[in-house]
């Protein structure tokens, strides 16, 4: 923890330690095994080149160091990528960790893995981290917004564990919403039949909040596969029956959007809204239907006129987002309709004008210029269908949290969808492995960490085995001369000596001055 407050950027001090940290991390108490493998993530991404590439393999045959002139010899091939012996470690080393019962352990590991190992090999974390969702809520919470964003990129990861993810009825809130971003996120082909049954369920929830982002999720999944939208739409428009208020706004929002993927074959839909128009109190959903008899009013040529006529009647009443819409349709059936329309139009305009929002009073003005030519006009109101009747893209639903694997999973930046006090970048992999200096430096030092522990145990033995021997004689002080001779004989026996600590590795400075020579 001093390291990382202190100084985290000065990686160099970690490459004697790395091999040191890497084989005792299974024996430190939990909360340094978080701190350690947090430390040695961003260490081996400033170390190790990237695993995600086709081909990666590792080969555990390959010596620690190679003859430079088998390196040169390979530069012309294609060579697949090969893992370095010590990104390997850190993995083999931290993946019992995916045992511990604490979760923040588990978690680090996982994140680890993530960002550090082989593609074909993250799925690895995948049942510990569905072991997690038996916890507490707050434990829920923090595992199911790491598992929604990886579920985006890698969907394979969590398919055969859908159904840990249906919704419980005691789930919270906050604990529902993220199980039905992440089925979302796993829908496909194969389980959309199955996925869809659940969200019908979802629907009738007593939680609006839910039943709202269910008729969400069924407008996601309608949009990414094609093969379902005709019938994701038509259950939407049954859901326009229903008698809470909240899901026939949501669904007239989601319609909406589906809509512009393809309005021409939905017709019929468009009148079957306008009809609710006086029924649906909820704004968005008022100024949504609005915003569709403008966009489409040539395919409803006598309905829109008639709702514009009904909102000339409350525009004083209507909330800001309506009065918008309304100025809307009437700019655009002023220029499709004008015959009907135009006392109408004006007459709203009028109302705009002195309206106490400055929005709707500067969107008013600027309508009146371009719709109503004059002299003061210009050459604007020319491309006034242009600009008004342009065809627009269809909106793009996606996950909320497409965006957040720019934060380190685990981290409390990528739980906030923003950037928190204290928090480090996590490092891009080089694109060239570092200095091969660095390498045997590692190797330097763990070569001399076991010299030492190698020498420290000969000595605990020699001393041991003294103890021994006095304590022996003294208990035999009545034994005869030749028999301590001989005790003596053994004990001056050559015990073998263990190499001098430098003699494993006095040839490897010189290595690396010669590489960086």
């Amino acid at each position: 923890m001093a390291f990382e407050e202190v100084c985290p950027d000065r990686i160099d001090l970690i490459h004697k330690n790395y091999r040191k940290l890497c084989n005792l991390l299974v024996d430190v108490e939990e909360w340094g095994q978080v701190v350690i493998i947090s430390m040695l993530t961003r260490y081996a991404r400033t170390q190790f080149t990237s695993p995600w590439t086709e081909g990666a393999e590792f080969d555990e045959n390959k010596a620690f160091y190679d003859s430079d002139s088998e390196e040169k010899k390979d530069q012309t091939e294609a060579k697949p990528y090969i893992m370095d012996p010590d990104h390997r470690l850190l993995l083999r080393n931290t993946k019992p960790l995916l045992q511990s019962r604490n979760t923040a352990v588990v978690m680090a590991v996982a994140q680890l893995y993530w960002h550090l190992a082989p593609k074909h090999e993250v799925s690895i974390v995948t049942k510990s981290l569905v072991r997690l969702l038996r916890s507490h809520r707050e434990v829920q919470y923090i595992v199911l917004q790491n598992i929604a964003t990886m579920s985006i990129q890698r969907k394979g990861m969590f398919e055969p564990f859908i159904k840990s993810f249906y919704v419980r009825s005691t789930d919270a809130t906050h604990i529902k919403t993220l199980k039905l971003e992440i089925l979302t996120n796993l829908a496909n082909e194969a389980n959309i039949s199955t996925i869809l049954r659940e969200f019908q369920t979802y629907v009738k929830s007593q939680d609006k909040a839910f039943a709202a982002a269910t008729i969400q999720a069924i407008g996601r999944c309608a949009t990414n596969i094609s093969e379902v939208t005709d019938t994701c739409l038509n259950g939407l428009v049954l859901l326009l029956s229903n008698r809470d208020e909240t899901v026939v706004a949501e669904s007239i929002v989601v319609i909406k959007k589906l809509l512009q993927t393809q309005p021409t074959q939905h017709g019929d839909i468009i009148k079957h809204m306008a009809k609710l128009f006086d029924s649906v109190t909820v704004p968005m959903a008022r100024a949504s239907i609005l915003w569709l008899m403008g966009e489409y009013c040539e395919k409803v040529p006598k309905i829109a006129p008639d709702v514009l006529r009904k909102m000339a009647k409350t525009f004083t009443a209507e909330e800001d987002i309506v009065k918008l819409q309304t100025v809307n349709l009437a700019a655009k059936l002023y220029l499709t309709n004008s015959k009907q329309t135009k006392l109408l139009t004006q007459y709203i305009l009028n109302l705009g004008k002195y309206d106490q929002n400055y929005d709707i009073r500067d969107r008013t003005r600027f309508i009146r210029q371009l719709i109503v030519p004059n002299e003061k006009s210009g050459a604007l109101s020319k491309y006034a269908r242009r600009i008004l009747l342009a065809p627009k893209p269809a909106p793009v639903l996606e996950s909320a949290f497409k965006d957040r694997d720019r934060y380190q999973l685990g981290t409390l930046s990528h739980s906030l969808n923003l950037k928190a006090t204290g928090y480090q970048e996590l490092p891009d992999w080089p694109a060239v492995a570092p200095d091969q200096c660095v390498k045997f430096r590692r190797l330097f030092y763990a070569l001399k960490i076991e010299s030492e522990e190698e020498s420290s145990e000969d000595s605990e033995k020699t001393s041991s085995d003294s103890g021994k021997s006095s304590s022996g004689s003294e208990k035999s002080s009545s034994e005869s001369e030749s028999d301590q001779k001989k005790k003596k004989k053994t004990k001056k026996a050559p015990q073998k000596k263990s190499k001098p600590a430098g003699d494993r590795y006095t040839e490897i400075p010189a290595v690396c001055h010669s590489l960086k020579a």
